[in-house]
């Protein structure tokens, strides 16, 4: 039974020995609270406003830094969604040049297509692209008709598409004038007053032709009320009615009913007091007055009293009560005309009282026609289309994102009304709703706006230049970003990008699913090894405690014979572990009492484990970990021991002048003096070396890369950490090394099963949805990577820190530091929307405005978006540094540590693989030549750079400028610490006008030699080149802003400067004619057709081409159709026509007149103006046709008469190319005044449309 007790006791204290081990405190993740001021750098830089480390990119040439989020979105949504859009993905730098891109020359003079002087590839694709996208999916009905929606048509619609906020300010228009604030205040009976009311709810159900049963209702109520106001009201709706729509009758009679309902609650059994019946009614009355202000009763109505209620016919009393009808609000006919004096008073005073008239919809107000909408058919474009062409998609974008806007202000207007509806606050009034609309852009693409109370509108003023037919090179980079936002805002909502995205999900998942089986692979992998190496353990352990017991009763044995001497010396010698077990029955008790491998508790067990993942770790069987103080001392201990040992040979001098010594004990007494003098060498030097040996573990260690660890490693044993552990036979090593050696293998196990889970990760980033943060830090900071980006960069997105006042001269380091003002973009918040000003003062109303803008900054200071710090880490150093601040024990930055770690491994591998190394010697003015070289071919007379000095040699090389880039260098003394921007061709054989150019900065100098070799590739030499001397020749180290060093010469120094000059600060004029953008061809769609053609889609040359061909495919069809031909045929205007456009259709001048002269062949083909017989003659383009009527220029330039101007021929009864001959006139005067291709191309396709509905 004691047994029994004595084991569970040893069973429980194991248990409670493994639960203090698997669950430490220490071990518990700190918050991101605790650890914000901890004193560490990363605190200290924190509340100081800084970055640490410094980012290598702060933002891209052209694009202002507010921008960039947008930035990121556009090109990450076109690269994610590039088999949809079937647009083949580019850099980012790449797609930033793009939108930044300004040519020297205007790209309608380009005779050839010249790609520096036309719009890039990759915009004119990408826009293509998104267009197709948003015509073909069903959702683009939703916004394409968008802007000819009127509150008349909202109406028509039926309320069945109406939510219940549209369906109240549809019943609640008013149409008849009263006095509501003695209407209520009139004295009448309740039960009268019910009745009435209940009549008149009948009118409620009733459609608007079922007029008999209407009129019998209204009639009804006449004669129960008591109220004169109301009979008044009901006779004056009556004159609205007639017998075939009694529409505004019911809109009036429904409108009294509400606001009854509204002002007397306690008609409808509602138990209220006589107060705040008052009250209500007060509401309702200063409601209603407001409303009565927008009406103006016609002068000529008649009195009430000639108004005849009792008669009606009998057709009139036998209408079918049941009968309907499919329009079911016809409000829109009963509606006076426009040049109806009231209509015009009523107008007046709309606007006159707009500032207190509540809206009444949320339909935006319609816009003015533009150019391109004239020339676009009343319908949406479907595809295939000439409308969604090379030629034509600038003009096309632009209407579309004039649509999409418009659909976005009118869905903002909704989100508006029904905030302050399920706030219970007050309509807003018409001024408010135009204010808010003008601003719309601002609400909806908060990011591309400017900062708040900017008056510069990107959107608005971007898509008026391209719906005017502008030059689309002549919009900023910001303006481009604005509309490639609102088509992507588009295309999120489309059924083919959201099917994409599911089908991605599923994929996804499955791919997950398969990713997460070979992650428990790996984890079972790892928990059988560590079961096997606990099972050693604890096999040592019992082994170590069997051996310890054997030895403990040998000693005893002996130490008992020398009392007894039962037993000889011999076989106490001979006495075998065995023996010693079975030497008497209690020794022999006592060993089978020891404990067993598995009685073992786990503290121990882990300690042995550790143990042996050391001796793993370093190949050996027995490992002595030392600090480096026990290192020293032995050390010391050692050349301490050789010394004396020297010593016991007596007088050296005497040794060797007596002679006295044999041949082995000389060279014994050299051995020791080698020994000696070699340890005190590393006494000396040994202390730096190590010094920064630790200091390479410890950074490695933070690292957690094999390469840095291996590095490490390597450099702590040349410094003498770790060797031959004599007295044990196995090695010793200082801890820190023990801990890097640890750590190495570890990282070595997650290499190995990242490289087993490589195929199944490349699989699940094919499925991609979104791009998700690497992590974040504990100040929040979010650190991004994108799949299409370059590997080795890392973005981070940081909030500013919000200080009010001037920031401190002292404080240039601090960018974090900014005022509430400077980073508050986009329009303010509406706060009306969300408290009512009673409540606006109060600890409720300001608690909630406060908890509502932490969604902008966490201090809840800003009403607006704010703008983010956004930074970029390219080199693995700056990524290491980075690591390094981050603390493992918060559990944000424990697994974005991790990330970053796999991070550099990728960018190791790349590295690795990258056919290009990062170090190298570049020479022949930044040719492929020379690249790749190792350092063992650098100059060996000088191999250090120096960081100054260069200034002779500098201002040398500047003589050999232009004036204009004497003039950039002007004030530049020296290279060092200078932003260069260098140019190299990667494949001088296959693309040799292709090149690639590399930032850097130069941060350092040195005078070297070049071999015969390098001397060839710098300057032409005669034959007898290897006679000559070395030639001494600058050199100048680049640090590159993606990693790695380059070494370049004389000859491209200052030409890489002065480019870097011009790139940044976008230098008029300057065009890198062969960058990779500009080559850019789209392999899988092709829009702008062959990959030669695609630079010169939108040129004069490539329209001409397109109006030959139109031209044949229609001549033959109208040559048919006619009887008089002065077009082709022996009159030979056609051939001619031909001709000039072969010779000079590169030309814009000569499109444009040849464009002309083809609406003129084709308007005298098809018959003039058919009726009258006018021909092409009788009418030229913006001529009066009569004094009385306003010429076709003058439609077109009135924008209350272009609403009407209708340019395609509609209908079945075509008889000509126009309409009339305004219709000519206005669409001569858009050609002729027209600057760009795309709208000469707008209107071919017109006159096709036109042409071809004449030949149907």
């Amino acid at each position: 039974e004691l047994d029994k007790l004595l084991k569970l006791h040893t069973k429980a204290i194991k248990a409670l020995d493994d639960h203090s081990n698997e669950n430490p405190v220490k071990q518990l993740p700190l918050n991101d609270v605790s650890m914000m001021d901890d004193g560490s750098n990363a605190a200290k830089a924190h509340r100081e406003g800084k970055i640490v480390p410094s980012s290598d990119i702060e933002a891209f040439p052209g694009i202002p830094s507010h921008c960039i989020p947008d930035l990121f979105l556009v090109w990450d949504f076109l690269c994610t969604f590039c088999r949809a859009l079937s647009l083949e993905p580019i850099e980012l730098d790449d797609f930033a040049a793009a939108l930044s891109f300004r040519p020297v020359n205007v790209p309608q003079a380009s005779s050839h297509g010249d790609s520096a002087s036309n719009i890039p590839v990759y915009l004119s694709e990408s826009h293509i692209a998104l267009l197709r996208l948003l015509l073909q999916d069903p959702t683009s009905e939703n916004w394409w008709w968008s802007i000819l929606e009127t509150p008349e048509m909202i109406e028509e619609e039926g309320e069945e598409y109406l939510n219940a906020i549209d369906k109240k300010r549809k019943t609640a228009a008013a149409v008849v004038k009263i006095d509501m604030e003695a209407l209520l205040a009139a004295e009448e009976d309740m039960d009268i007053t019910t009745r009435w009311l209940l009549a008149l709810e009948d009118v409620r159900t009733r459609k608007p032709d079922n007029t008999g049963p209407m009129k019998s209702a209204v009639r009804n109520a006449i004669a129960v009320t008591t109220n004169q106001y109301v009979k008044s009201y009901l006779k004056k709706a009556m004159r609205k009615w007639n017998r075939k729509s009694a529409g505004l009758v019911k809109r009036a009679v429904v409108w009294l009913v509400d606001r009854i309902r509204e002002a007397r609650p306690d008609v409808w059994g509602r138990s209220v007091s006589a107060q705040e019946i008052a009250e209500q009614k007060k509401i309702v009355a200063t409601e209603a007055a407001i409303e009565m202000d927008r009406i103006v009763e016609d002068a000529d109505e008649v009195n009430d009293a000639d108004l005849n209620l009792e008669v009606e016919s009998d057709e009139e009393s036998d209408f079918d009560e049941d009968e309907g009808s499919d329009n079911e609000d016809e409000y829109a006919d009963q509606v006076d005309n426009q040049g109806s004096p009231s209509k015009q008073a009523c107008t007046m005073t709309t606007k006159d009282n707009d500032g207190i008239t509540p809206v009444t919809t949320f339909v935006p107000a319609k816009p003015v026609p533009s150019i391109v909408d004239l020339l676009l058919p009343p319908g949406k474009p479907t595809l295939p289309s000439d409308l969604v062409h090379a030629l034509t998609w600038p003009p096309v974008i632009g209407a579309t994102s004039c649509r999409v806007l418009h659909w976005y202000k009118r869905r903002r207007n909704e989100v508006d009304d029904s905030i302050r509806e399920f706030r219970e606050l007050k309509p807003m009034s018409i001024a408010e709703r135009r204010a808010r609309e003008s601003i719309a852009s601002f609400r909806v693409l908060s990011e591309c706006a400017n900062p708040v109370d900017s008056n510069t509108d990107h959107v608005e003023s971007a898509i008026t230049h391209l719906c005017d037919g502008k030059d689309y090179l002549e919009l900023t980079a910001v303006q481009r970003l604005c509309i490639l936002r609102i088509l992507i805002e588009a295309a999120y909502d489309t059924y083919h990008v959201q099917q994409s995205i599911e089908d991605n999900f599923k994929a996804r998942m499955n791919a997950i699913k398969a990713l997460d089986a070979e992650e428990r692979r790996a984890k079972k992998e790892a928990r059988e090894e560590l079961a096997a190496i606990e099972a050693a353990a604890r096999e040592r352990l019992a082994r170590e405690a069997k051996e310890t017991f054997v030895q403990k009763k040998r000693q005893e044995i002996i130490q008992n014979n020398e009392e007894t001497g039962d037993y000889s010396t011999e076989f106490l010698e001979n006495l075998q572990d065995d023996d010693v077990i079975d030497f008497d029955e209690d020794t022999k008790a006592e060993y089978e009492a020891l404990p067993t491998a598995d009685s073992f508790n786990k503290s121990e067990v882990n300690t042995v484990v550790a143990k042996i993942q050391e001796e793993t770790a370093f190949g050996t069987s027995i490992l002595v970990v030392l600090t480096l103080r026990e290192i020293e001392q032995r050390e010391e201990k050692h050349l301490k021991s050789l010394q004396d040992k020297l010593e016991s040979f007596g007088d050296l001098e005497s040794l060797y002048q007596t002679h006295s010594a044999d041949r082995e004990t000389s060279a014994m007494v050299d051995k020791l003096l080698k020994e000696i003098a070699t340890c005190i060498d590393l006494k000396q030097s040994l202390p730096q070396l190590r010094s920064d040996a630790i200091d390479a573990l410890n950074d490695a260690i933070d690292d957690g890369t094999v390469k840095a660890l291996r590095t490490a490693i390597k450099t702590a044993k040349v410094a003498k950490l770790s060797g031959d552990d004599v007295e044990t036979g196995g090695i010793w090593s200082l801890d820190l090394l023990r801990d890097a050696a640890l750590e190495l293998k570890n990282a070595e196990s997650r290499k190995r099963v990242t490289e087993a889970q490589k195929d199944l990760v490349a699989k699940r980033n094919k499925c991609f949805i979104r791009t998700d943060p690497l992590g974040r830090d504990r100040y929040q900071t979010c650190f991004i990577h994108f799949d299409y980006d370059k590997s080795s960069r890392v973005w981070a997105e940081r909030d500013y820190i919000l200080r009010n006042g001037t920031p401190d001269k002292n404080e240039g380091a601090a960018v974090l530091f900014k005022t509430p003002e400077s980073v508050s973009m986009g329009a303010r918040d509406r706060d009306e929307d969300f408290v009512s000003l009673e409540d606006r003062d109060k600890p409720y109303g300001n608690s909630f405005l406060s908890f509502s803008r932490q969604e902008y900054h966490h201090t809840s200071e800003l009403g607006t978006l704010a703008m983010h710090h956004w930074s970029c880490y390219t080199t693995d150093r700056s990524i290491r540094v980075l690591i390094k601040n981050l603390n493992s024990t918060n559990e944000k930055e424990n697994a974005l540590k991790e990330v970053l770690k796999e991070t550099l491994e990728a960018m190791a591998l790349a590295s690795v693989s990258s056919d290009a190394p990062q170090n190298g010697v570049l020479l022949n003015g930044g040719s492929a030549e020379g690249v790749g070289q190792d350092k063992k071919s650098l100059p060996q007379e000088e191999t250090k750079f120096r960081t100054s000095g260069d200034s002779d040699v500098f201002s040398g090389l500047k003589g050999n400028l232009s004036e204009d880039d004497a003039a950039l260098m002007k004030g530049v003394t020296s290279a060092i610490g200078r932003r260069i921007r260098l140019r190299r061709i990667p494949n001088p054989e296959r693309a040799p006008d292709v090149a690639q150019y590399i930032m850097g900065t130069i941060t350092g100098w040195k005078t070297g030699i070049l071999s015969n070799e390098e001397a060839v590739n710098k300057e032409e030499i005669d034959d007898d080149v290897s006679h000559r001397s070395p030639t001494p020749v600058p050199i100048w180290r680049m640090a590159l802003d993606d990693g790695g060093e380059l070494h370049i010469t004389d000859n491209e120094i200052v030409e890489g400067l002065v480019r870097a000059s011009k790139w940044t600060n976008q230098h008029p004029g300057y065009i890198e004619r062969d960058a990779p953008f500009l080559s850019y061809r789209n392999n899988l769609g092709r829009f702008c057709g062959r990959q030669v053609d695609a630079p010169s889609s939108l040129t004069p040359l490539a329209f001409a081409r397109q109006m030959l061909k139109k031209e044949q495919d229609l001549y033959m069809h109208l040559k048919s159709r006619t009887l008089e031909n002065n077009w082709g045929g022996k009159c030979g205007s056609r051939n001619a026509w031909v001709a000039s456009l072969k010779e000079y259709g590169h030309t814009f001048e000569a499109v444009r007149d040849g464009l002309l002269t083809l609406e003129n062949a084709f308007f005298d083909l098809t018959g003039g103006f058919g009726t009258n017989g006018s021909s092409s003659h009788d009418v030229e383009a913006g001529e009066q046709t009569t004094e009385s009527k306003l010429s076709g220029k003058d439609l077109l330039y009135d924008e209350v008469s272009r609403f009407d101007i209708e340019l395609e021929s509609l209908g079945n009864n075509v008889k000509g190319l126009w309409n009339n001959p305004d219709t000519r006139a206005i669409f001569r005067e858009i050609i002729s005044v027209c600057e760009t291709v795309s709208i000469l191309a707008l209107g071919l396709d017109l006159i096709c449309r036109n042409s071809q509905g004449y030949i149907s």
